[in-house]
């Protein structure tokens, strides 16, 4: 019978010796830690996303399709119907100086609009229903919920400073989504992820345990990127030689065209980078089951996610930009397009009318000044667009003739808002944290020939509108600027109630509902 070779012979196999990976080894004695524990700690809930969605916005302020679509994707720890309520709270008669302006709306916009968010006596906001309230013109925001899945005064006010900031600088979407998670993360919180819950003799297991479900979880968000852009690549390779044709046959002498043409060399550029991330990446059924675990891997789906999304974006509206400035295919929906800044600011006007009554004089005549011109924009564009479909101007005269009447709005707008600085600063200080204020105002995120001209000229150190204050949108930006400056004003006079907590309790008597908000 042949010896068998000694544990450190020279003739053992390299199967024999290497052993499994260190990688494996961290992996597996990580959930080897989470399952001594398990006898110690009940297990957690699965992730369960919204079993409806409803988006109730009363002022056209946000995109509905797109605030449905990014909210459902929410994983809460039970089954939840999670509502994004925008409304107006003046609108519902209520003063906005009042701090329960928000918490009496939302109960009167379910009373009057939508009986399905109470309970059936009326008393409380319905079960299983969880509320996001925003109220972007009065910088109110709030947060609500049925009974059954309600959290602490603490939680409420958890949530709504996750919506701050985004609140702060007019990302609607981002605010909504970012409560939306928060409230996800706190409803039903198993207690060892408690702040200051955790038991000093069972730290490391339960950390193992939260440190192995976050892995899971990154994991499989990291997967889903990955999944769900692959589709949209596919559509723009399709798309690749459609997109690159219309470049070819943009007009280089335009602005207009020479501004898509810079945007289809970073499209070039993406779409490379795009190509080479999809090629690193596994395909679906060829991945390890631990792809997802490592930092590097997320970053790569990440970033595979936004750059596929840019692209998607981008072969769309170069294609666009090419029908409308040949007139040929679906042009008249991209000239719509083009006018969509200055239809919002002239639908935008009303409201800057409605305080003329607190006006100062030189404000009035302003104001009427801004509304005159309001007018013959909106007849220049109804021409406009005659004259187009009926070939009497080329579309690149159209598009100059649009900038004009924004640089010209722009400059009414500039009149209306120096006179009311002037009103109401009342030293050179509070002057300039109004004109400052103008910095946290964007106004708008269009996606049109004409804005992308303005960045493009903006960025080789050109002057579009050979003025430094242009908006695409210059009444709405106003309207923006109108709110936030008051807040800051309001913040600079008084630094101590700025930023205030959340205010609780509803004016109604017989209402009990729970819920809070806040200012922003």
């Amino acid at each position: 019978m042949p010896s068998l070779p000694a544990p450190d012979s020279p003739h053992r196999s390299a199967s024999a010796t290497s052993g499994p990976r260190p990688g494996l080894l961290a992996l597996l004695a990580l959930l080897l830690v989470a399952a001594l524990a398990s006898a110690l700690v009940p297990a957690p809930a699965l992730a369960v996303p919204p079993s409806t969605v409803s988006v109730q916005d009363t002022t056209g302020t946000v995109d509905a399709a797109q605030v449905e679509q990014e909210l459902a994707v929410v994983d809460f720890r039970t089954e939840v119907e999670l509502v994004a309520l925008v409304l107006d709270v003046t609108e519902h008669g209520f003063d906005v100086s009042e701090d329960a302006a928000l918490n009496d709306s939302v109960l009167d916009h379910a009373r009057t609009a939508a009986p399905e968010l109470l309970s059936e006596d009326g008393q409380h906001f319905a079960e299983g229903t969880v509320i996001l309230a925003l109220d972007p013109e009065n910088r109110f925001l709030g947060t609500y919920a049925g009974e059954d899945v309600k959290l602490d005064d603490g939680g409420f006010t958890a949530v709504q400073e996750a919506m701050t900031e985004d609140a702060q600088n007019g990302d609607w979407h981002a605010a909504l989504q970012a409560g939306a998670e928060e409230y996800a993360d706190l409803l039903l919180r198993p207690w060892w992820q408690h702040p200051g819950a955790l038991i000093i003799g069972l730290l490391a297991p339960v950390s193992a345990i939260v440190t192995a479900l976050s892995l899971l979880g990154l994991r499989r968000a990291a997967r889903r990127r990955v999944d769900q852009s692959l589709p949209r690549l596919a559509d723009v390779r399709a798309k690749r030689a459609l997109t690159d044709a219309a470049a070819r046959t943009l007009p280089a002498s335009s602005p207009y065209g020479q501004a898509v043409l810079a945007d289809h060399e970073e499209y070039g550029r993406e779409l490379a980078e795009a190509e080479r991330l999809d090629a690193e990446l596994p395909a679906p059924g060829r991945r390890r089951w631990s792809w997802g675990l490592s930092s590097k891997q997320r970053e790569s789906a990440r970033e595979f996610e936004r750059t596929v999304g840019s692209l998607d974006d981008a072969d769309d509206e170069i294609i666009a930009a090419s029908d409308l400035l040949h007139r040929i295919g679906d042009w008249r929906q991209a000239w719509e397009r083009e006018l969509e800044p200055l239809r919002d600011s002239i639908s935008r006007l009303p409201e800057v009318l409605a305080e003329q009554e607190d006006m100062s004089d030189p404000e009035q005549r302003a104001a009427a000044e801004l509304e005159e011109l309001c007018g013959d924009v909106e007849r220049e564009m109804d021409d406009l667009t005659a004259r187009l479909e009926a070939d009497q101007i080329d579309p690149e005269s159209a598009l100059e003739q649009l900038d004009t009447l924004t640089r010209e709005l722009s400059a009414g707008v500039r009149g209306l808002q120096t006179r009311r600085i002037d009103r109401r600063a009342e030293d050179e200080d509070e002057a300039e944290v109004l004109w400052e204020a103008s910095a946290d105002v964007e106004g708008g995120g269009y996606r049109s020939v004409r804005a992308r001209r303005h960045r493009w000229e903006s960025a080789r150190g050109g002057d579009v509108g050979n003025d430094d204050f242009w908006h695409l949108s210059p009444v709405l930006w106003y309207s923006l600027w109108h709110s936030t400056s008051d807040s800051a004003l309001e913040s600079h006079r008084d630094p101590a109630s700025s930023g205030g907590g959340s205010t609780a309790g509803f004016s109604s008597a017989g209402f009990s509902g729970a819920g809070s908000s806040s200012r922003f």
